[in-house]
């Protein structure tokens, strides 16, 4: 992509410049890899074996947190389980720090799961190929895999001496990263209250996706065009 003057400033089509920047190549291809290496990490942590120790600490963990929200009304549930992933993603965004947070986050996760498999005689993987089945794993994992990428792009802005240029595209990223959230947080709600509910989810969710691959498309094709002219 060429530069643009000015990260708000808006182009021939009326999108902001921090919208293309957010949409680029080189940070969408990095949204994908950490996407990728986080789903490698979940899958890890559901297969590799737990000793008997951990898995029974893992187990009393699983049960606070269910008691935790056992009871709970849509609104309510919903509430939990927003403000607890948000605060995770927002400490992802941290440079450097974010990233350890990140590992441990979704190791830690994984490692849940498989307890919780154990205790009703399956594999840890089979649980967590079930919990992808449910859409709003996806949108909550590409959620902190984009909250790990605006971390990253921070630490490429210092480097390149463009904090302020990067700062108006971060500003955007909570944004969507909250959007995430919300949305994953409503769906998982959803997918507690009513599990076939929570699969019927796939209907919309997979609209959604398609629209926002072909606007990325669209715009990656103007900005080869704009560039070539």
């Amino acid at each position: 992509m060429s530069e643009r003057p000015g990260n708000l400033e808006q182009d021939a089509e009326g999108l902001p410049s921090a919208v293309r920047e957010l949409l680029g190549r080189r940070r969408l291809g990095l949204f994908l890899l950490l996407l990728v290496i986080e789903l490698g990490i979940f899958f890890f942590a559901t297969w590799v074996p737990i000793s008997a120790a951990t898995q029974q600490l893992l187990q009393g963990e699983s049960k606070t947190l269910s008691g935790a929200t056992n009871g709970l009304g849509p609104t309510a549930l919903f509430v939990f389980i927003f403000s607890h992933n948000v605060m995770i993603a927002l400490g992802e965004m941290i440079p450097v720090v974010g990233g350890f947070l990140w590992v441990v986050s979704i190791y830690a996760t994984g490692q849940l799961i498989q307890a919780a498999a154990i205790s009703q005689g399956y594999p840890g993987a089979v649980y967590g190929v079930l919990i992808l089945i449910l859409p709003f794993a996806i949108v909550e994992l590409s959620a902190y895999a984009a909250a790990v990428t605006s971390g990253v792009m921070i630490i490429f802005a210092w480097r390149r001496h463009s904090l302020k240029r990067e700062a108006r595209v971060l500003a955007l990223e909570v944004v969507v990263v909250a959007a995430m959230l919300l949305t994953a947080a409503a769906m998982e709600a959803a997918a507690i209250l009513d599990p076939l509910l929570g699969l019927a989810l796939w209907i919309p969710a997979g609209i959604a996706f398609t629209a926002i691959v072909l606007f990325i498309r669209r715009q990656w094709r103007d900005d080869s065009h704009g560039i070539s002219s």
